[in-house]
């Protein structure tokens, strides 16, 4: 877990009654824990703004077509010994 960093903010009115009810609705055991749910969704929302309409979808479709999964490390470790074979052909 991170270690959180103190800050000051000053919310209207209207903010902070919506986060009093949602801490007392006991969606969110904290203001704090209210104020980091929206900065997460902020955050998700600026990203997910940069895409065209569609364009996840179609991204998601291209990855579903592109056949069955591989396994992460597996890869890295195909491309390094790949690049290692390579540099020692460059070096004979």
């Amino acid at each position: 877990m991170t270690r959180a960093t103190p800050i000051r903010i000053e919310l209207n009115e209207h903010m902070s009654e919506i986060v009093e009810s949602a801490v007392e609705a006991g969606e969110f055991a904290s203001p704090d824990d209210v104020v980091s749910a929206a900065l997460t969704e902020w955050k998700v929302n600026r990203l997910l703004a940069n895409f065209a309409p569609g364009e996840i979808d179609a991204l998601i479709q291209e990855a579903l077509d592109s056949g069955e999964p591989i396994d992460g490390e597996e890869a890295f470790a195909d491309i390094e010994r790949q690049l290692e074979r390579h540099i020692a052909s460059k070096s004979a």
